[in-house]
């Protein structure tokens, strides 16, 4: 009887798994359907070259494997002829990436060397719910969409906010009888002593243009300690491009028309003679202070207002926890869109994207990971990175991310043109050149000369325009 019961007992143990085996007690989760599982799986390959997204691409493989079942495989490459080692590897090699991240100025280059997919957006995300229009323009060549946005970088006017109230207070303390440490002798005294004295906040008295600042120089004066009204790194053209960026147009709003180039005119003239302006007013030169000194100087409350980079959120956030010499003051981001009363002020800024490789044999599936890459999991990019995401958030850590957004939709993209790439290194030339005092309507007029010859293969001179004469009332009170 033990032995009829064990010998039943062995043979169910046989059944069960042989059923196992066959999938037919658990559907969908036997042995062998697993084996298949795995040798089925999707595998994405996805190529960068930036350090810092390291830690951000795999943690959000992760999440996307463990949500999806789709594996994706991250690799960081040299910046080097980046475009032409993915051509490579995937025509010549076999093993290229399914997805990979760029800068908005480099699309037109990838587009034409066959490797940008035209997306086809069945998330329907790339749209003004999700991105800034300065976003879409940046991921846009010939009416096509080829990546989606990730992460942004452009120039921000800081200020501190703390100091900015003590300028208030002294100025409300004083009946607005106290002179700006440059007004002494101007005429803003003389109209002080026939108007109504009104107090203000440090919100009133934020500059809202770039004349502004100056018109802000002239009429309060600096805290104790504080030594300088602005300052910011003379030698990039990210901290100064905002000058007069809103009137050198290169390529259009999506910085690819080669038939649109409009840098040499009135306006453009206009802004940087203001640029120049600066320098005497402020007694800058251009070798005196690196971006690291003016920010160590902002830190310390030596200055008043500075332009900054992104990443300079998080490192004044790093610096509230240092135990040395802990960052002690609140600060703010200005988007500063006017240059005066009318003329207006665009900054230049750079757009990270992710693009799919058309050769890839999972366009689809590309496409699906890197919108999760850029909306579903953009929250944790600052975090992970110290970058700002393009995606608009619901929730920002801290609320200067929000003011450096609004910046960023107030800007204007490097331009895709392949003829152009080195259009960053000529206006850099035509700011340094100005701001040493050559002639601003001069050089202008040879940068349209540059690209446009560049572009057409033929040097084009435009027609001599008369210099504007700059009619601040900064010019009249100095």
């Amino acid at each position: 009887m033990h032995i009829r019961r064990k010998f039943f007992s062995i043979l169910a143990v046989l059944a069960m798994t042989i059923a196992a085996l066959l999938g037919d007690l658990y559907p969908g989760h036997s042995l062998i359907e697993n084996e298949n599982k795995k040798e089925n799986q999707t595998v994405l390959s996805i190529w960068y070259t930036d350090e810092y997204l390291d830690e951000y691409v795999r943690n959000a493989a992760v999440v996307y494997e463990e949500k999806t079942g789709v594996k994706v495989v991250s690799t960081r490459v040299s910046g080097l002829e980046f475009l032409e080692a993915i051509q490579k590897a995937t025509i010549d090699d076999g093993y290229g990436p399914d997805l990979y991240i760029l800068g908005n100025e480099s699309l037109e280059k990838a587009y034409l060397s066959g490797l940008c997919h035209e997306l086809e957006d069945s998330h329907r995300v790339l749209n003004s719910s999700y991105f800034p229009e300065v976003s879409l323009d940046a991921i846009s060549y010939s009416n096509f969409k080829l990546g989606y946005p990730l992460l942004y970088e452009c120039s921000l006017f800081l200020y501190n906010r703390t100091l900015l109230e003590e300028v208030a207070a002294k100025y409300n303390e004083d009946g607005g009888k106290s002179e700006g440490s440059y007004g002494e002798g101007s005429a803003s005294e003389e109209n002080t002593e026939n108007t109504e004295f009104v107090e203000v906040t440090a919100d009133e008295i934020l500059p809202t243009s770039i004349v502004g600042i100056i018109e802000f120089a002239l009429k309060y004066n600096l805290p104790e300690g504080t030594e300088s009204f602005f300052k910011w790194c003379v030698t990039d053209v990210l901290y100064e491009y905002w000058f007069a960026g809103a009137y050198m147009n290169v390529g259009g709003e999506k910085g690819d028309n080669r038939d649109e180039i409009d840098i040499y005119n009135e306006n453009s003239i206009y802004c940087l003679s203001v640029f120049q302006d600066f320098k005497q007013f402020f007694s800058m030169e251009i070798d005196e202070f690196s971006y690291e000194d003016v920010l160590n100087e902002f830190k310390e409350g030596k200055t008043l207002f500075m332009v900054a980079d992104t990443d300079v959120i998080g490192n004044l956030e790093a610096a509230r926890k240092s135990e040395d010499n802990p960052f002690t003051y609140e600060y703010g981001i200005a988007s500063i869109g006017m240059l005066n009363d009318t003329l207006k002020s665009k900054g230049l800024s750079v757009t990270k994207l992710v693009s799919v490789n058309e050769l890839s044999e999972h366009t689809q599936e590309a496409e699906n990971f890197a919108k999760f890459l850029t909306v579903d999991y953009s929250g944790n990019l600052y975090t992970r990175t110290g970058k700002l995401p393009c995606n608009y958030q619901n929730e920002f850590q801290y609320p200067q991310m929000e003011d450096a957004l609004r910046t960023y939709e107030n800007s204007v993209s490097l331009p895709k043109i392949v003829e152009t790439s080195n259009y960053w290194v000529l206006t850099e030339m035509v700011y340094t050149k100005a701001w040493d005092g050559e002639d601003a309507n001069r050089l202008l007029r040879q940068l349209s000369g540059q690209v446009k010859k560049q572009i057409h293969g033929i040097y084009v001179e435009d027609e001599f325009i008369e210099s504007p004469v700059v009619n601040e009332d900064y010019v009249f009170q100095n």
